[in-house]
């Protein structure tokens, strides 16, 4: 004991360090991406919306069946004979049609789930089980938009409805039955695959290159000109979370194959397309981390934070700031009116990138800052965000939506009309005869990134749950991505509660605390990024290749040649 005390107090006199945060082995080398370093460290003017609370009355205030007042309430229940009901749930607001899209309602379920709501029993409702009404196609074994959706929809449209219904089914693993049609979508995603050109014996790849599938007739579709090759990023997405929930090896191929597909693909030519591509990086992560496959992750974060070749412009928003307001990191069109960044898919990027940093911590600094920019300029998005000159539908907003929980559509870079007005927050419902561009089909996604999102006590420094949107994970510790923006060294707090943790930073690979509880204190260095893990304390280290283990739970998936250091700490302090 005397010893292993003489070496601690040597080790601080030689490196001049404090013993807690002396690093026993260099960090993660860290990975930059070039359109997110065009971005401001610190954007500005910063404001920290409580995404939580904006969830949570987003969820309440649209399900509230009580609400008077110019187009409320805004859900209504269609076909209640037979004992059989639909909610409607409007994409805009003011819009009467009685039909609701999936990307909307099941993404609103998803969210109110991830925000902690009981959405099995939500003012006396099942909303879980209501999603089956989505299951529109039969012969094609797949959810659906709405009801004219099957065989012809471009592929996002098919894609999507069923990976927000995977999402619920892994929110609510109590509920067997979901994950029985989980497992009956991966099946039809495989067979999709050999009918796109995949094999096994001999290996080959499908191709993608397509506008859509027809999941009945299994034939791909051309209806129009552009293709959604992005789509792999989604087959493999849903195919790995299906082997992860039930170890079928074709759905493991069908991973693979997509994976492949995007890894051989020509970097010059990106995919990205509305929502689906940006389910690639966490799978190529994941199964890169997990199964020791290769995939090309860089190349598939630079086409989700590029610009794309397949969809002019579509990409994320890193430019000069918009009028007087930073709002780069927003996801969407880089041309439309030099800028027109939309709320679903802004909040499915945060969704989809945030866990990446568990698997891979290279990313951590570049994926931080990212997200600070993002989450900042996402309020903008609602109508307490701009004055209003610089929105449409403000009078609206201000009578009846108190807390301005519902977001417009999207956010211009300027008017349509007037290219003074920078930024406006809009849509395009006006513009087809609708009264209102306060879009409801946006706002339902509010949960992927609401879930995500803690202040700590230094402004501008967020902690980001790496867990909260990694689906289908394997046993983890909570786990949280911190970025300093700031050209000076930070403390930071964490609250631990009365638990007692060890804490571990996997960008450093480092133990930096042992045995604490409630409100612990850390620093961070300038524009560096930290991920830890809360691990129990004194739990038994473990290695199994690259990976370290804690009670035979990973918390470092990279740890190659970085063993000797976390041992080190840990018989150290025996």
């Amino acid at each position: 004991m005397k010893k292993n005390i003489l070496n601690i107090v040597l080790i601080i006199l030689v490196f001049g360090l404090s013993f807690t945060f002396f690093p026993f082995s260099p960090a993660a080398e860290q990975i930059d991406l070039p359109r997110v370093e065009a971005m401001p460290n610190e954007p500005s003017p910063y404001v920290l919306r409580d995404w939580k609370k904006t969830g949570r009355d987003y969820i309440h205030f649209s399900l509230d069946e009580t609400k008077q007042g110019e187009h409320l309430p805004l859900m209504q229940w269609l076909n209640e004979s037979n004992g059989w009901k639909m909610f409607f749930l409007p994409s805009y607001v003011g819009l009467k049609e009685p039909k609701t899209e999936a990307i909307n309602a099941m993404a609103l379920v998803a969210s109110g789930a991830l925000l902690g709501l009981d959405m099995t029993d939500f003012n006396g409702t099942d909303f879980v089980k209501l999603t089956s009404d989505y299951f529109y196609c039969p012969s094609e074994g797949m959810y659906s938009n709405d009801q004219g959706g099957c065989g012809t929809p471009e592929f996002w449209y098919k894609i999507l409805p069923n990976l927000l219904f995977y999402q619920i089914s892994d929110l609510h693993p109590q509920r067997h039955d979901l994950k029985t049609k989980v497992l009956r979508i991966a099946d039809q995603l495989h067979q999709a695959s050999l009918s796109l050109g995949g094999s096994k014996e001999p290996w080959a790849i499908p191709e993608y290159e397509h506008w859509s599938f027809d999941f009945a007739k299994m034939e791909s579709r051309n209806d129009r000109a552009w293709k959604e090759a992005g789509s792999a990023g989604a087959f493999a997405w849903m195919s790995y979370m299906a082997f992860s929930a039930g170890g079928e090896p074709k759905h493991l191929d069908t991973a693979d194959w997509a994976m492949e597909y995007l890894s051989r693909r020509d970097i010059s030519k990106n995919p990205l397309y509305e929502i689906m591509l940006r389910y690639a990086p966490i799978t190529a992560a994941r199964m890169n981390a997990e199964l020791g496959r290769n995939y090309d992750l860089h190349k598939m974060l630079l086409w989700c934070t590029g610009v794309s070749d397949g969809r002019y412009g579509w990409g994320v928003i890193s430019d000069a700031p918009w009028g007087d307001y930073d709002c780069d990191g927003l996801a969407g069109s880089t041309t439309d009116t030099n800028g027109y960044a939309f709320t679903m898919n802004t909040f499915q990027a945060a969704s989809t990138s945030v866990p990446v940093v568990r698997y891979d911590q290279r990313y951590a600094r570049t994926i931080g800052k990212w997200m600070l920019n993002l989450i900042n300029a996402a309020r903008l998005f609602y109508a307490n965000g701009l004055p209003g000159d610089l929105q449409d539908n403000q009078a609206w907003c201000d009578a009846y939506d108190p807390n301005y929980c519902v977001a417009y559509e999207g956010l211009r870079k300027h008017a349509i009309e007037n290219n003074a007005k920078r930024p406006y927050a809009t849509g395009d419902a006006i513009r087809n005869g609708l009264p209102n561009n306060i879009g409801l089909y946006g706002s339902s996604h509010v949960g992927f990134l609401a879930a995500l999102v803690e202040p700590t006590n230094v402004e501008k420094i967020l902690q980001l749950d790496c867990l909260a949107t990694d689906f289908y994970h394997k046993p983890a510790y909570p786990t949280y991505l911190y970025y300093n923006p700031f050209d000076d060294t930070k403390t930071v707090k964490i609250d631990l509660g009365a638990s007692s943790f060890d804490l571990y930073d996997s960008v450093t690979h480092t133990f930096i605390a042992r045995n604490v509880s409630n409100a612990y204190e850390f620093k961070m260095a300038p524009d560096e990024a930290m991920i830890l893990v809360l691990t129990p304390p004194e739990g038994k280290v473990s290695y199994q290749k690259n990976k370290l283990l804690i009670d035979e739970v990973v918390i470092d998936y990279r740890n190659e040649g970085k063993q000797s250091g976390a041992k080190a700490f840990d018989d150290d302090m025996e």
